[in-house]
């Protein structure tokens, strides 16, 4: 288990974006404390190292070029991690100001708020195309994402316990926020549907984007 992080104020428990006020509602986006140009571009500099490498492991062994990857589960959970990892470690690297427990929590929190969702894909959609009512677009769309945010909030109550953030002082809460920053898990599980659209958007182009974007804001957590 991780050392908890605790802020000086009892009013304050952990969230997705900073510290937040306890009185707070589900749509409420904390405050941040502004990084420097230079920090942001550490952060930036690791998420797309830590992005980039998984991509190309992905070419080698695909055979394929970056536009032409094909995403399942395997795919989704590396380039999390690794954009997660960069994120983290430019964070720590540049923002020496802050504890960097702080950054690491956030990663923790990010890391399963997108591995558990994924790993809930294929088997919510096997069982859709098992039931009748549930094996078309809409309701497998609608099944996929209540899918996706039940393990966004398994994932968050998994990392308080390793974090060690379980006490109603810094218990770490599923926000809106984190279900907008699921945009990658939401995109993955789309692309794995194989929904007409979908394919015409090209979507799983821009996956490794939406990636990057959570692990950046891992890195920019203080």
């Amino acid at each position: 288990m991780l050392t908890a992080v605790y802020t000086n104020s009892p009013n304050k428990t952990f969230s997705s974006f900073g510290f937040k006020p306890k009185q707070d509602n589900f749509f409420s986006i904390p405050e941040r404390k502004p990084l420097t140009i230079s920090e942001r571009l550490s952060i930036g500099t690791g998420t797309l190292i830590g992005t980039a490498i998984p991509i190309m492991y992905f070419c080698k062994k695909q055979k394929l070029p970056v536009q032409k990857l094909k995403y399942a589960e395997k795919e989704m959970i590396l380039l999390s991690t690794g954009s997660i990892t960069g994120g983290v470690l430019g964070g720590m690297y540049s923002d020496k100001k802050v504890k960097p427990e702080y950054k690491i929590h956030e990663g923790v929190f990010q890391f399963f708020n997108a591995v558990v969702p994924t790993l809930l894909i294929k088997p919510i959609l096997k069982t859709c195309d098992k039931i009748k009512f549930l094996n078309n677009t809409k309701a497998k769309a609608a099944t996929l994402m209540s899918g996706i945010f039940c393990g966004m909030i398994a994932g968050a109550n998994i990392s308080n316990k390793i974090n060690g953030t379980t006490s109603a002082g810094s218990k770490r809460k599923v926000k809106f926020v984190d279900t907008i920053a699921n945009i990658d898990v939401i995109s993955g599980a789309l692309v794995m549907a194989k929904f007409p659209l979908i394919g015409k958007l090209g979507i799983e182009k821009f996956l490794p984007l939406f990636y990057m974007w959570t692990g950046y804001e891992s890195g920019t957590m203080r």
